[in-house]
């Protein structure tokens, strides 16, 4: 029997722990999953987080595991908060652990997100009812340069959920709802969620922008210091091709600027100006290693989809493609061909469902 008190989360990164340390001190039971062994041991042995920023308190986490059956036994709510380039791998392990009525959320789902979970799972035998959903962007802002120490900066608001099939879109809100009420809303569907990625705006091209800083392990703002009215102009541009393909797609969804507003009140004249004007970001620094989840998942999950779903219907994106084929030369990585392309994802059917 699922227990309405126990989340599983899946992954000890900065959003995983920072997630479970909130959902703790919350009041839930709260489980774990790390996916080396090695670190699920590098943990405290108590289990006791210390969470700070604009929460500060000492929950203690029920289990931390690499046990995948063992985290989500009897969840009744599942959080999959891992870099989105590793859901693939994430489902395989997952497929044989679920139980009907399980809900997964992928917070977030980066682009098209519940297409390649929901395809692997099926891939590697799952038959158990659960409804799975995608989240547009994650809950937090936050960081967690210590093990057990996570740092939430801020708290989003507005953000929007949807589940693979429509019909279970309000039970995954309600769900989400008793645990923290009024920040999760329902969208239309997926493509939506898919399309409201902004990961895939802030985060790639600034890295590639300041790429000699941070392989010299400087220490900078990322969004303060790391994005000048240059870059953010740049930004800008990129977000608007991001906007075309959604329209394209029968999805009106807010810019930039605008979801900086939605999200955390920001207010400026400009992108470069709300973006400066974001509380949550104040004091979030750049990686200091060019191997980072700013580029390898909002690169492979975020700007190739943009990129094919683009293509599917006649809508051209040369800054995302550039974005693309400039990350492939730096990192000497071919993204188009390890990304979620055409040979993971229906992209003409997907359009054709929208009238295409």
């Amino acid at each position: 029997m699922l227990n309405p008190r126990k989340i599983a989360v899946i992954s000890t990164g900065n959003g995983g722990q920072s997630m479970a340390a909130y959902f703790s001190h919350l009041g839930f039971e709260v489980s774990l999953y790390a996916r080396e062994y090695e670190r699920a041991g590098m943990f405290p042995k108590d289990r006791v987080f210390k969470m700070t920023g604009i929460i500060t308190d000492n929950p203690v986490i029920h289990l931390i595991s690499s046990d995948m059956c063992a985290v989500v036994k009897d969840a009744h709510l599942i959080m999959v908060t891992t870099p989105t380039q590793y859901h693939h791998v994430v489902a395989a392990e997952m497929a044989r652990c679920l139980e009907d009525g399980q809900i997964i959320v992928l917070n977030p789902g980066r682009t098209f997100g519940t297409y390649v979970f929901g395809q692997t799972l099926a891939e590697h035998g799952n038959t158990k009812k659960v409804l799975l959903a995608e989240a547009e962007t994650f809950l937090f802002a936050c960081r967690c340069t210590r093990i057990a120490e996570p740092v939430i900066h801020g708290i989003k608001e507005h953000i929007r959920v949807a589940a693979h099939d429509p019909n279970d879109t309000p039970a995954v809100v309600a769900a989400l709802g008793a645990v923290i009420p009024d920040v999760f809303e329902a969208a239309e569907s997926t493509l939506e969620t898919s399309f409201s990625n902004i990961g895939m705006i802030f985060h790639p091209l600034p890295i590639l922008l300041n790429i000699t800083r941070v392989e010299k392990k400087e220490k900078f703002l990322f969004y303060r210091e790391g994005i000048s009215p240059l870059v953010a102009n740049i930004l800008d541009r990129m977000d608007q091709e991001r906007m075309a393909v959604a329209l394209g797609y029968g999805h009106h969804i807010l810019s930039a600027y605008d979801w900086l507003f939605e999200h955390y009140g920001s207010t400026g004249d400009t992108l470069y100006e709300r973006i400066q004007n974001t509380e949550a970001y104040a004091n979030i620094y750049a990686p200091v290693d060019i191997d980072t989840r700013y580029i390898f998942e909002d690169m492979l999950t975020g700007c190739v989809p943009f990129y094919y779903a683009g293509q599917a219907i006649g809508i051209d994106t040369p800054i995302i493609k550039s974005s693309i084929l400039w990350a492939s030369t730096v990192y000497e990585t071919d993204f188009i061909q390890h990304g979620r392309n055409e040979k993971r994802i229906d992209f003409a059917a997907i359009a054709e469902t929208c009238g295409y």
